[in-house]
């Protein structure tokens, strides 16, 4: 494939992304690309973050708040607009000032994810909507692009992804409360 048309490729899968239509194996694509559902999750964040508000610098323009995982609190960024959970960690070495990103989404999915553009490798682990962790994961950095980087799932559905540096993940389960 010539270097045109693999661009072509590629920005025709980007337009898909964004209208959430892309699949892989059947399963919808996050691909750090974000959930292939439509619509946003802004209301779900409160049964699971409290203390929500504006985000500190450099992620201003979204929410941060504080969660709590195994019984320890932590401060988070939240991402839990279409476009937020598509930007994700991209081209930040960590979450500072906070602990982690915490992913929501508007329903269970079965959404994966690359690191395409993260420079650094990250935990994540996934909740489900009763803030129970059905899995976790260690994912590597990679230069590529989404079509090019390993994928990471869950082996379950989830509604929720915390992600932290390594080592920095807290055991147990994520607190939801019942709205």
């Amino acid at each position: 494939m010539t270097g045109a048309r693999r661009a072509a490729a590629i920005a025709a899968g980007v337009v898909l992304v964004v209208t959430g239509a892309v699949h892989l194996g059947g399963r919808a694509l996050d691909g750090r690309v974000a959930a292939a559902t439509s619509g946003g999750s802004e209301g779900r964040a409160a049964s699971v973050v409290s203390g929500i508000g504006p985000a500190a610098s450099p992620f201003t323009g979204l929410t941060a708040g504080t969660i709590r995982v195994g019984g320890r609190p932590l401060d988070v960024v939240v991402a839990d607009r279409l476009g937020e959970r598509i930007q994700g960690l991209r081209g930040r070495a960590d979450a500072a000032p906070y602990a982690g990103m915490l992913f929501v989404f508007p329903d269970d999915t079965t959404t994966a994810f690359t690191m395409a553009g993260v420079p650094d490798a990250l935990e994540i682990a996934f909740f489900d909507s009763r803030g129970r962790r059905v899995d976790a994961l260690r994912m590597e950095p990679c230069a590529g692009t989404d079509a090019t980087c390993p994928v990471y799932e869950s082996s379950a559905p989830f509604r929720f992804t915390l992600e932290t540096a390594p080592g920095e993940m807290p055991g147990g389960r994520l607190r939801v409360r019942r709205g």
